[in-house]
């Protein structure tokens, strides 16, 4: 079945495996490839269950009443025999880093590779004064023809992470063209006509804000902008009551930078990314 055929039925089972497990089964890139570019994915629908495949990322969920009855061996199964001669190696994350996913995938032969932890803070706590820029550095929010600067600092400061080092132009403006984008809760670091870095926030709604992006281009790195523009998004974000960020959990520095400002990570916020080679 195509994709575009069955997505009441993908968003209905998202939908019910969120509200019982308590975070998205889906993430964001997923989302908007649904949403845009529906002919590249691959998928494989239930009434109960259902696989979709986009490039080498395996997404894989199962209606919460219908767990326990195979309904996932059988998806897996489906996936793995139609996908045997892809020389690429398949990725799956396990939001939540949920046992049943976990002996799943080691069944078929994925391992752990990632641990992507969320951390959370408190909005009610006080935060940090704003300190100045350095000089010759200014802050502002996103104008129309930053787009270039924008996509260099990123690609340079996520070199080496999969998802986020790839952001197209294409990418970028499905992003700003979402309802929650505000062009004040994208801030920049400016020198002169040279983007330094950036913290992208995001409001998914009036409680619940998120740190959705900070990039520090990597020549400008121990000037201390990463902590500088993180605190100018929280002041952004002040109205929200909570703020929650992503970051690898082997990430030392950023897990330091955020564990100053506040924010703290519970075990049950970990997601887990498998790789079957």
């Amino acid at each position: 079945m195509a994709v575009t055929e069955a997505l009441s039925t993908v968003r209905s089972i998202a939908d019910a495996a969120r509200t019982v497990d308590g975070a998205a089964p889906l993430d964001e890139a997923t989302l908007l490839t649904l949403r845009h570019r529906p002919d590249t994915v691959r998928s494989w629908v239930e009434d109960d269950g259902f696989a979709l495949l986009i490039g080498s990322e395996l997404s894989l969920v199962v209606r919460p009443a219908a767990r326990g009855r195979g309904v996932a061996t059988r998806l897996l199964d489906a996936v793995l025999a139609e996908t045997a001669d892809t020389p690429a190696a398949l990725t799956a994350w396990s939001h939540g880093n949920q046992p049943a996913a976990a002996a799943l995938a080691g069944s078929h032969g994925f391992r752990p590779t990632r641990e992507l932890w969320v951390m959370r803070r408190p909005m009610s706590e006080p935060l940090p004064p704003l300190p100045a820029p350095p000089a010759g550095v200014d802050l502002r929010g996103f104008a129309s023809g930053d787009e270039a600067e924008l996509l260099r600092v990123n690609a340079a400061a996520f070199a080496h992470h999969p998802e986020q080092g790839s952001l197209s132009l294409d990418g970028l403006r499905e992003r700003m063209a979402e309802p929650w984008f505000e062009p004040d809760g994208l801030i920049e670091a400016w020198s002169g006509s040279t983007l330094l870095g950036f913290h992208w926030t995001k409001r998914h709604s009036p409680t619940l804000g998120e740190v959705y992006v900070v990039g520090i281009d990597p020549s400008a790195q121990g000037r201390g902008l990463g902590r500088l523009l993180t605190l100018a998004g929280l002041h952004h974000l002040t109205d929200v009551a909570e703020v929650h960020l992503y970051v690898e959990a082997d990430n030392t520095p950023a897990v330091r930078l955020y564990s100053g400002l506040g924010f703290t990570h519970a075990p049950v916020d970990t997601h887990v990314q498998f790789t079957r080679p």
